[in-house]
């Protein structure tokens, strides 16, 4: 199928023939005709059940492959029709739960109602009828065939990727009623799918009737037990749709106030509950390890087909959603997280603390053992044009990538450096270097410099204790180095992981590397190094920001009879 392409420049109208339909979905009337008149619609779909939060199961009904490319189609052609009112925060871009929370914070009391088998509401006929009316007046034919193709058992399926936006066109005379009746009575409204939220600044006494029915106990007015006024109750059921009686709540600002499950009394937030629960998941990895907090997982939650890693990192990008990358909650947790001993990451900006200030101030003598190696120039009649960084170790031996000095053709041609020229920024003086060992395997290269000055510094390599996933380090190297620089970029990060990488043992840190880092040594706070900067994700959304384990470096050392 194709047709994407004519979606963005055709719109549905009125003359639009279910041929010239079948053409907007990149197909023909034939093949349309199949899914519905050649056998049940149900064959089309995949049936399951998900948990939901208030307990029992959801049903939901996925639709096969090539039914769900021409749902997601219908839905594109649609959307160009329907035009959502501002109370509409649910299937929008742009909106989502935390929009749909904003306009009820800060209100003295929060009413929440929601409709009862939502979709399994929507009919064929009810889908039909509101396709041929104005204001989008298709033709009965045409109408007829959206909603075969968009409806299942003669109801909208929740599941399919055009009901949100049928539903949404469904609701919009219900919608225009509500808003209405709000403005009316003073109060706020907003829909999320199913869920209908009204808020008022007002006290209890001062919220008319006929929105809410609120009680008296005692002779006062009571918020508990409050119920859909008769007014309210007319406007939702003239339109087609029933309240779920058991979840009618009207909520005052001395509780906590939620909306589409976010508390609202202040501004859109995460439960705290949810908070700890999140915290505890992490904690449990933390304490036994990811193998058995996995089990645990597992047993606790029998249908899950989710992972202990996975269902923490959909959690944490829940909160981030709600609160913002910013918040000092979601910092700790993300950082807790990004720590542990796992493939998946969450987006976090470190957080900077008085310990993280107090280490790693770098100063000249520690700068001068970091040199940059440029590389420009012709070998076998192809050009060379290479940067990078090296540092210097005992027996005046510098260290750097193998891949540095290499430059690899888009005709496969590998071609390598046997020498190049070396600087130290702040000093004018430039230094050949020669390559005397290099291993590509291990991304690992040692130069001589010939005829070096007599007052070099060396760095130690680290022989006590590498660093461990949340330790801090510090990249030090030139990455985007330009001539007249005069300053060794610092770069402090803490540690995520480590894993080996084609058999050589790498740690990957909470930083962005670039091009420029590799071969840049990776201290500790003893100024030791303990690793040499490999890869950056910079430009690669693939890509890890990872450095090579100072003891692969040793044992090559070791092993070329270097040292």
């Amino acid at each position: 199928m194709n047709g994407g392409f004519f979606l963005n420049f055709v719109a549905l109208n009125p003359h639009t023939a279910p041929e010239e339909l079948a053409t907007l979905l990149g197909t023909d009337y034939a093949k349309i005709k199949h899914f519905y008149y050649r056998g049940e619609m149900r064959r089309h779909y995949l049936a399951f059940e998900i948990p939901k939060k208030s307990g029992g199961k959801r049903k939901i009904l996925a639709p096969t492959d090539k039914l769900k490319t021409i749902q997601g189609r219908i839905a594109g052609l649609l959307s160009k029709l329907y035009k959502p009112r501002a109370p509409v925060k649910a299937f929008l871009a742009g909106q989502s739960i935390v929009t749909n929370a904003r306009p009820h914070c800060r209100k003295e009391y929060v009413f929440n109602i929601d409709l009862e088998n939502f979709f399994g509401t929507i009919t064929f006929g009810r889908v039909r009828g509101m396709l041929m009316a104005k204001p989008y007046s298709l033709s009965p034919e045409t109408a007829s065939v959206i909603a075969h193709l968009t409806t299942v058992d003669g109801i909208l399926p929740q599941g399919a990727p055009s009901s949100p936006v049928i539903s949404n066109m469904l609701c919009a005379s219900l919608d225009r009623g509500l808003y209405s009746l709000a403005k009316r009575h003073r109060a706020v409204y907003t829909r999320y799918a199913d869920d209908m939220t009204f808020s008022f600044y007002s006290p209890i006494e001062y919220i008319s009737r006929e929105l809410v029915d609120w009680c008296e106990l005692k002779g006062r007015p009571n918020h508990y037990g409050s119920k859909v006024g008769i007014e309210l109750a007319t406007v939702i059921e003239t339109h087609g749709f029933k309240i779920n009686k058991d979840k009618v709540r009207l909520q005052g600002a001395r509780e906590r106030q939620i909306v589409t499950g976010l508390v609202t009394n202040q501004k859109p937030n995460v439960p705290r509950p949810y908070i700890r629960k999140t915290a505890a998941l992490i904690h449990s990895i933390e304490k036994f390890g990811l193998e058995v907090a996995n089990s645990v997982f597992k047993e606790k939650n029998p249908n899950s087909t989710a992972t202990i890693e996975t269902h923490l990192q959909g959690r944490l990008l829940y909160i981030k959603q709600v609160v913002g990358e910013e918040s000092e909650v979601y910092r700790r947790l993300a950082h807790r997280y990004n720590i542990l001993p796992i493939n998946s990451k969450v987006p976090n900006t470190p957080i900077t603390t008085r310990e993280d200030s107090d280490n790693f101030k770098v100063g000249k003598f520690i700068k001068d053992k970091c040199w940059v190696i440029e590389i420009n120039e012709e070998i076998g009649g192809r050009l060379v044009n290479s940067q990078g960084s090296a540092f210097l170790i005992e027996g005046r031996l510098l260290v750097t990538c193998e891949h540095v000095l290499a430059e690899l053709f888009g005709d496969g041609v590998r071609v390598e450096v046997p020498e190049c020229l070396i600087r130290r920024v702040g000093d004018e003086s430039i230094y050949e270097a020669k390559v005397i060992i290099r291993d590509k395997d291990l991304d690992l290269a040692v130069l001589k410099i010939l005829d070096p000055p007599a007052d070099l510094e060396v760095f130690s390599l680290e022989d006590v204790k590498e660093p461990s996933i949340g330790d801090r380090v510090a990249v030090l190297g030139f990455p985007n180095f330009k001539e007249g620089s005069s300053d060794v970029g610092v770069l402090k990060c803490r540690l995520t992981n480590k894993y080996p990488l084609s058999g050589v043992m790498h740690s990957e840190v909470d930083k962005t590397l670039y091009s420029g880092n590799s071969g840049g040594p990776v201290i500790n706070s003893s100024y030791h190094v303990v690793g040499i900067a490999a890869q950056g994700a910079a430009g690669s959304p693939e890509g890890k920001n990872s450095f090579i384990r100072v003891s692969e470096l040793k044992k090559y050392l070791e092993k070329s009879g270097v040292i």
